[in-house]
């Protein structure tokens, strides 16, 4: 009878079976695997494998592939020379605004921090030092603002303005604010910098700026009127916050090289701070005084009331009545 089988017998014949299908399945998979590509090609001839040489022939077209002579796997995956400007740069461990909050305050003034600025981004010119243009947060850490400085953007806005309405550093782009090198202060050649990890600003004190000082009224970088530059010479003041600029003659193209900006001579020593401050503008009193006050053409206007008053004192003068 068919029922007369043993049960051990039949699992062993399915186990068997098993066994030799999936030895088909491997084999199978096997000579796929190592097919070539251009086998599977629509509409390509199927290869013939030669012998265990590793050689192939493509069906029918005579031309001998031998496996040593395809592509590697990491070959095939290389995309090529990568651009040193799409990589981010690196920057030291721990370099996180959130931590330097925590800090001990540094206490650096705006002076210091104009020239730590100016220094950071010298060193940044060609994009190698830092990710450019260097946005105000990057700027913060890099000049050594730790604490409460670093905390809020205050201190570091009156150092930018300043820098940017003297024409030091241009504002690339908005949200976020990024920062680099302004066209005019690098015309005619950049002062040097200290490129020693130990000592960053070794050579701050070779930089001097016009105006180190907060104005008290308008904003920070605001740009005089063209009018106004003789008042700005008599007051030494930088003629780069004039809104149509005076340019000057290339040095190299009049052959005059006078109008180059003079170096430092080596060896020299930091000027005392009180030397290297602005003179705000006084009158012969001894007063402040404003910028329009010293125009030529500033003219000092009445109240509409009063100019009322005196025109109706004059009518009153004129019909022989009493002055109001």
């Amino acid at each position: 009878m068919a029922f007369s089988r043993p049960i051990r017998q039949n699992m062993a014949q399915r186990r068997s079976m098993s066994i030799a299908c999936c030895l088909a399945l491997a084999t199978a998979g096997s000579s796929w695997w190592w097919a070539p590509a251009s086998s599977f090609a629509v509409g390509a001839p199927a290869a013939q494998f030669v012998g265990s040489s590793g050689s192939q022939l493509a069906g029918g077209s005579g031309i001998e592939l031998r496996r040593e002579e395809l592509p590697s796997p990491v070959a095939m995956r290389a995309s090529g020379p990568v651009p040193f400007d799409t990589i981010q740069k690196l920057v030291p461990r721990g370099w996180k605004r959130s931590l330097m909050k925590r800090m001990p305050t540094s206490r650096l003034d705006t002076e210091e921090i104009m020239q730590r600025i100016v220094t950071v981004l010298l060193k940044n010119m060609e994009e190698k030092f830092r990710d450019a243009p260097m946005r105000t947060a990057n700027l913060m850490k890099e000049v050594g603002l730790r604490g409460a400085q670093i905390k809020e953007k205050g201190y570091i806005n009156d150092a930018l303005y300043l820098l940017m309405g003297q024409k030091v550093i241009h504002k690339v782009k908005q949200n976020p604010i990024r920062w680099e090198i302004h066209e005019e202060y690098r015309k005619y050649g950049v002062p040097p910098v200290s490129w020693d990890k130990r000592k960053p600003w070794a050579m701050t004190h070779l930089l001097h700026f016009e105006r180190t000082k907060v104005p008290k009224y308008g904003p920070i970088h605001g740009q005089y009127r063209p009018q106004d530059r003789q008042f700005l010479i008599e007051h030494n003041l930088p003629l780069t916050q004039i809104h149509d600029p005076f340019l000057r003659s290339d040095p190299f193209a009049v052959s005059d090289f006078r109008l180059r900006d003079p170096m430092p001579p080596k060896g020299s020593r930091r000027p005392p701070l009180e030397e290297t401050l602005p003179r705000a503008p006084k009158d012969k009193d001894g007063n402040l005084v404003q910028m329009d006050q010293q125009s030529p053409r500033w003219v000092p206007r009445e109240k509409p009331d009063k100019i009322v008053n005196a025109r109706l004192r004059a009518e009153r003068e004129a019909a022989g009545g009493l002055p109001a």
